[in-house]
């Protein structure tokens, strides 16, 4: 049952590909949709499923990761019988000769005591850069009934796809995975993604975790690599919307698929039975003067919109001025847009300042990136 699995994040294995927005942040705190970070999603999948023994795997710049996730409380994690844990490289008796995690697996060796104390049946391990509101229960549950060595969440990928760096794919027949490979582009040998999730018992990890030092492996994706035809490994396809955030180029395309299309935000964001939950901050209603203009764009709390926003995600506290035009923009919080500023496909990370009467313009396919804390 869902009630008896453990939950391991992994914050930041990807940072080097999503290196213009982690320079103060680790890529789960990433801002997203808003008024989120995309550890929200992982910890919200997690709480949803009732899974309460959640451990976050960190391995640098993760401050503002701590005081958004805080003691839990605001994503129920805050009881007796629940917890979150943060683990880092430096957290063993042989911290002297520790380092930064660079995989998976040299995550999951790090925390073998952990994990040997684990009391739950099952693990779920999740990636923190796919974005996806999914059942996680019914997933075990799915597992369980298959009895699965793993089981992988995965998607169905058009010709069209490509990911700035190799990632897990596989082909499947009846949910039986049959061949997976690593790969950066659509490959018809290999038509399903793997969505950075991964079921399985708690014992069959150990096991793993024992094999990758008996083998001298680094790589829980090598592994599974070795393993796939002997081993009993299965796919769950998820078919609602998955924003597998790869590089600065997929935030601001999904980014904007959320702007402007409803039904990826229902399937995301507007689930009555699976809220997503992120740190409460209790601001002030945003407000909109009488000649604002807004059209499909999500815009959260505390911000003062005077000018025309428009295909636009604007976090919280972001004041757009009078006569400013802001189209296909992520504005991060505390940007101000000055009075008759106009941007275009720009990005801008937190406390960023747009001087009175700029231009600034990108495009669909290289939008521009503003640092925290500039004034331009």
């Amino acid at each position: 049952m869902a009630n008896s699995a453990a939950g391991i994040i992994f914050s930041s294995l990807n940072i080097n590909t999503l290196s213009r927005l982690t320079g103060d942040r680790t890529v789960a705190a990433i801002p997203f949709a808003c008024r989120y970070r995309l550890v929200d999603f992982c910890l919200s999948n997690m709480v949803n499923a009732n899974i309460s023994n959640i451990n976050i795997v960190a391995n640098y710049n993760y401050r503002s990761l701590l005081e958004h996730i805080g003691s839990g409380k605001d994503f129920d994690l805050a009881r007796r019988e629940s917890r979150v844990t943060f683990i880092s490289p430096f957290q063993s008796g042989a911290s002297a000769s520790s380092k930064m995690f660079s995989t998976h697996m040299e995550a999951l060796k790090s925390m073998r005591e952990y994990i040997n104390d684990f009391k739950e049946e099952y693990v779920v391990m999740m990636d923190s850069d796919n974005v996806l509101n999914i059942d996680v229960s019914e997933v075990i549950k799915s597992h369980e009934l298959t009895g699965a060595d793993i089981t992988i969440v995965t998607r169905a990928i058009d010709k069209s796809y490509s990911a700035k760096h190799p990632r897990m794919m596989l082909s499947s027949v009846a949910g039986k995975i049959t061949e997976l490979a690593l790969d950066s582009a659509y490959n018809e040998r290999y038509p399903e993604l793997s969505l950075g999730i991964f079921v399985m018992k708690t014992v069959y990890l150990r096991h793993l975790i024992s094999e990758a030092e008996a083998f001298g492996l680094n790589s829980l994706t090598q592994l599974m690599l070795k393993n796939c035809k002997s081993s009993n490994y299965r796919a769950y396809k998820y078919t609602g919307f998955v924003a597998s955030v790869s590089s600065f180029l997929d935030y601001y395309r999904y980014s904007m698929e959320l702007a402007k299309c409803e039904q990826a935000r229902e399937s995301l964001l507007w689930k009555k039975e699976a809220p997503i939950f992120t740190r409460v901050h209790n601001s002030a209603p945003t407000v909109y003067s009488a000649k604002a203009k807004v059209e499909s764009s999500m815009i959260a709390d505390d911000c003062v919109i005077e000018g025309t926003v428009i295909n636009s995600i604007i976090s919280r506290g972001v004041r757009v001025e009078a006569g400013a035009v802001v189209k296909n923009c992520v504005l991060f919080a505390g940007t101000r847009v000055g009075k008759k500023a106009s941007l275009n496909c720009i990005v801008t990370d937190k406390a960023v300042d747009i001087s009175d009467g700029v231009t600034l313009s990108g495009n669909e396919n290289m939008p521009f990136y503003i640092q925290k804390g500039r004034k331009i």
